[in-house]
């Protein structure tokens, strides 16, 4: 039993509650008794366009909710205003009581869920044992979309702000050119490029996550906290193929058992002179190795070890591939998103015009070769959606 009181009696309290709680949503109005006649509720209406609907009572108890629609249709008809005096035939009963404090994500199931069986639209809202208005399925839905907008603009900060600091300081020996779009607000792309203390040695890596939005995102953040713990760590001799390992344990760790990362890594040692290089189920790595009388060797470095967070790289064979570095070596690396682009007419731009883009772009600047990027891959779309996340990271050493 939800008891009445008077709406004159208390200030309008939809500004005293949070964004995401009910009260903030809930249409205060005094309940009109069960007795009163259609004039009084058409009346009220026509007084009244904002409201959808009229809680009704009976001695001081709601009994149920009117709404205009329902009205509407009686007016139609002369014959109906003539017999129907009592409004009880045409209320609905508050077939759930919402309490104003609490949040609207937590009960939009259940709400949804009486409307799909029912047809119910509108719903009672209490607040301290008493009477506090009504609220719409509409206007519920309307604030979860903002709400959920609202978190995902959030969720794209944080990823950004991850992706912005994923950047080692500039070092004189190499550069790295980043180029990303998202095909979501938030997305499942990450790459990295990691200093050591030392200054010597570097982890550049292009990450992609299973699944899209806000799990994949969240996922990326696992990545981007693994990096943030190990500058409070010396690896030692375990720089290389044992980071690896580390990842994929932290990973598998963090995530969900069905989710998993492919990556291409790149262990830099430039005191060392060598790049080792591994790709855990991600895409091709194009490396271009300069040579004698100035031409260059072109190599595709295809996955030969499984994504990491699945739990088995442990197991396998340690598969990697490590080179000197030379002046003008240059390795490639990008995500899927790239190849899996289509034209508005569904072509896919394919491993084969991937090649073909990233080796077009050798030797020019870096300036450049982001235009060249952005005008193909713009060309390419056009007004097509995106299918997944692009991700391009182009390493040079000088």
């Amino acid at each position: 039993m939800i008891s009445i009181e008077s709406i004159d009696e208390k200030p309008n309290l939809q500004d005293e509650f949070a964004y995401r709680q009910i009260g903030a949503i809930t249409m205060q109005v005094d309940p009109i008794d069960v007795s009163a006649s259609l004039e009084t509720v058409m009346d009220f209406f026509r007084d009244n366009p904002a409201h959808s609907a009229l809680p009704i009572e009976r001695n001081g108890v709601l009994i149920g909710i009117l709404e205009r629609t329902t009205v509407e249709k009686m007016n139609e008809s002369a014959w109906t205003r003539f017999w129907q005096k009592d409004l009880d035939a045409y209320i609905q009963s508050p077939l759930l009581s919402l309490r104003a404090d609490d949040y609207i994500e937590k009960n939009i199931n259940r709400i949804t869920e009486l409307n799909n069986e029912k047809g119910t639209r509108f719903f009672a809202v209490f607040y301290r044992k008493s009477f506090f208005g009504i609220v719409g399925l509409r206007e519920m839905l309307m604030r979860i979309t903002d709400l959920r907008s609202r978190d995902m603009a959030k969720a794209r900060m944080v990823q950004q702000n991850l992706l912005d600091h994923s950047s080692a300081k500039k070092d004189p020996r190499y550069s790295v050119l980043t180029w990303n779009r998202m095909a979501n607000e938030v997305g499942g792309d990450f790459y990295q490029d990691f200093a050591f203390p030392d200054g010597n040695r570097h982890i550049i890596g292009c990450f992609d996550v299973s699944g899209k939005n806000v799990a994949a995102s969240l996922s990326t953040m696992a990545i981007g906290s693994f990096f943030t713990a190990l500058k409070h760590f010396d690896l030692g001799d375990r720089f290389g193929e044992a980071t690896t390992l580390l990842m994929d344990d932290y990973i598998e760790n963090l995530t969900p058992s069905d989710m998993f990362i492919t990556a291409a890594l790149c262990y830099v040692d430039l005191a060392e002179g060598t790049v080792l290089i591994q790709n855990c189920g991600h895409t091709p790595i194009y490396l271009f190795i300069p040579g004698e009388n100035k031409k260059i060797a072109g190599r595709t470095m295809n996955p030969n070890l499984p994504p990491l967070g699945m739990g088995i790289l442990q197991s396998e064979e340690s598969t990697s591939y490590k080179l000197n570095i030379v002046k003008g070596l240059r390795i490639a690396l990008y995500t899927d998103g790239l190849t899996d682009m289509v034209t508005p007419d569904g072509v896919r731009f394919d491993d084969d015009r991937t090649r073909e883009l990233i080796a077009s772009t050798y030797g020019k600047s870096e300036n450049d070769t982001r235009d060249v990027f952005q005008k193909e891959i713009d060309g390419w779309i056009s007004e097509a959606m995106l299918p997944d996340d692009i991700t391009i990271m182009d390493i040079r050493f000088n």
